[in-house]
């Protein structure tokens, strides 16, 4: 079920390719954006599957495909934003 080679389209990912810094979103309030106009009209298609072990939600796949904004009408990277 956690296979490495899935692209989560909402990871931040530095220019090095490495995760960048997790950003717990439970503490502060934040919302993904476009990388390049700042649109949070974006949309993303992906699968998710249910675990049993952890009970929710997790990604299976996302086809290969990065995030999409609508105002660009392009492919995009994600940045996250803080909303305090």
């Amino acid at each position: 079920m956690k296979e490495a080679l899935l692209r989560n389209p909402f990871d931040a990912v530095e220019a090095s390719g490495k995760p960048a810094r997790t950003v717990n979103r439970a503490a502060t309030r934040s919302t993904p954006v476009c990388s390049h106009c700042q649109s949070d009209d974006i949309v993303a298609q992906a699968t998710v599957q249910w675990s049993n072990e952890s009970q929710e939600w997790e990604l299976a796949s996302t086809f290969r495909m990065p995030a999409h904004c609508n105002h660009c009408n392009a492919g995009c990277d994600i940045t996250w934003l803080s909303l305090n």
